[in-house]
C-alpha cells in the first residue's frame, strides 16, 4: 500500500523546527522518537485507521494473525472472573488498542460461546490521542459494553484486568553510548551539508538517565557498546497501577522484550531499536518519519522494578507459548470432544494458534508480564 508522504515532509519541518528552538541544537533521541511516533496528525501512531498486518501493514502483529489471539484472551479473561468469585461488574481495560480489533475479537469470542461473563463486562479502551479516540469510538460502536476513555484516571474502578498488547514497545527511548568509560547520550540534530538528520553523542546532564545508567554492570561493555534506557515506563505504570480495588487487579503486559541480564548483554552492542515499514526492518530512525515504526524491545525485570513502586506484585515472566497453551484447554477439549478439528472455521483457528506459540514464530519472542495488587 502506498502511504502519502507529505506528512513525512511535514513532520520533518516540524522536527528540524523543535531541534533549532533548543538552546542546545539538538534533541534528545527520546524527544525524536516521541514526535516521530506521536506529533498530532503527522506522527506514525497519530494517523487513524493505519493499517497492521501481513497485506498492507508496516509490521505483523499477534492480533493481525487473525481472531485466535482474541479467541484465547477471552478464556483466560473468563478464568480470571472465574477466580474471582463471578464478580457483578468485571472491567476490562486495554491500552494501545490501536485500531480496536482486539477488543472486537475478545467480545466476539465470548459472545459466540455465550459465555455469562458477558452480563458483568465492562470493557474500556484507553487512547489519548483524540483523533484516534474518535476512529475507536466509531469502530467499536457496534459492542455495547465498550467505550473509550482518554486516561486510565477516567475510568471507574472495580475488579478486573488490564491488558496492553505492544504498548510499551512503542514509548520513547533515550538511547546512551558508552564511550572512554563513561555514558554519553545520544541527541539528534540537523546534518550539516543535508535536509536530514544525524546522530551526536554528548555528555547529559539528565539526572534520572544517568542514574538508570550507573544501574548498568559496564565491565564487559565494549568501547561504543549502545542501548536503550526506557524512562518514560515509570510513570506509565504509576498511571495504569491503581486501576483496580486492592486485590481485585490483575494486569498483563504483552510484548517482545527481554529480562534485564539478556538485554544489557556485553554481545547486544548496538542495542534493541528497531524500525519497521512495509515489513521491512531497519536500524536507521532517522528516515521514513511519519511512515515508519520506531520500537524498542521491554526491559521486562525493570517494569517489575517500577510496578512494585506502585505495589504491584509480579508473577514469573511467561513466553507467549506459555501463556496461551494453558488458556487454550478448555477451546482445545471443546474441540476435541466435539471431534470438529476438521471444520474449516477452527482448521484456520488452529493454523492462527500455531503460528501465535510456536516457538519458532510468535511464542518465544513475545512475553507475558502478570502483576497483580
Amino acid at each position: 500500500m502506498k502511504h502519502d508522504h507529505t506528512a513525512n515532509t511535514d513532520l520533518k519541518e516540524r522536527i528540524f523546527q523543535k531541534i533549532e528552538a533548543s538552546s542546545q541544537g539538538a534533541v534528545s533521541f527520546a524527544k525524536f522518537m516521541e514526535l516521530a511516533l506521536y506529533e498530532p496528525q503527522l506522527g506514525y501512531y497519530s494517523q487513524p485507521g493505519r493499517p497492521i498486518g501481513r497485506e498492507s501493514g508496516d509490521f505483523y502483529t499477534s492480533v493481525s494473525v487473525g481472531k485466535c489471539f482474541g479467541l484465547l484472551l477471552g478464556y483466560a479473561i473468563e478464568a480470571e472472573w472465574e477466580q474471582a468469585g463471578r464478580p457483578a461488574d468485571w472491567l476490562i481495560a486495554e491500552q494501545g488498542a490501536h485500531d480496536g480489533q482486539l477488543a472486537l475479537d475478545i467480545i466476539e469470542g465470548l459472545q459466540q460461546r455465550k459465555c455469562p461473563l458477558l452480563e458483568s463486562l465492562r470493557y474500556v479502551v484507553i487512547e489519548s490521542h483524540e483523533g484516534r479516540r474518535d476512529f475507536l469510538k466509531n469502530r467499536l460502536d457496534r459492542s455495547p459494553m465498550a467505550s473509550v476513555v482518554s486516561a486510565p484516571d477516567e475510568i471507574q474502578t472495580g475488579t478486573g484486568i488490564f491488558l496492553c498488547n505492544e504498548l510499551v514497545d512503542a514509548f520513547p527511548v533515550h538511547r546512551i553510548r558508552w564511550t572512554n568509560e563513561k555514558w554519553q547520550e545520544l541527541f539528534v540534530t540537523r546534518a550539516e551539508t543535508a535536509s536530514c538528520f544525524a546522530l551526536q553523542a554528548r555528555d547529559t546532564d539528565n539526572p534520572e538517565l544517568l542514574t538508570e545508567a550507573s544501574r548498568l554492570n559496564t565491565e564487559d561493555f565494549p568501547e561504543g557498546y549502545t542501548t536503550e534506557i526506557n524512562l518514560a515506563m515509570k510513570d506509565w505504570m504509576k498511571s495504569v497501577g491503581d486501576l483496580f480495588e486492592n486485590g481485585k487487579g490483575c494486569w498483563w503486559v504483552i510484548d517482545y522484550g527481554h529480562r534485564e541480564e539478556e538485554y544489557y548483554s556485553p554481545t547486544r552492542r548496538e542495542g534493541t531499536l528497531r524500525c519497521y515499514r512495509e515489513h521491512r526492518a531497519s536500524d536507521d530512525a532517522l528516515v521514513g518519519l511519519g511512515e515508519t515504526d520506531i520500537t524498542a524491545h521491554v526491559n521486562f525485570s525493570r517494569l517489575a522494578d517500577y510496578a512494585a513502586e506502585t505495589g504491584l506484585t509480579d508473577a514469573p515472566l511467561q513466553d507467549q507459548h506459555d501463556f496461551l497453551i494453558r488458556a487454550a484447554k478448555p477451546w482445545l477439549l471443546a474441540m476435541e470432544a466435539s471431534a470438529d478439528t476438521q471444520n474449516a472455521g477452527n482448521k484456520k483457528l488452529l493454523r492462527q494458534f500455531q503460528t501465535l506459540t510456536h516457538p519458532g514464530m510468535m511464542g518465544r519472542a513475545f512475553k507475558v508480564l502478570t502483576l497483580r495488587n
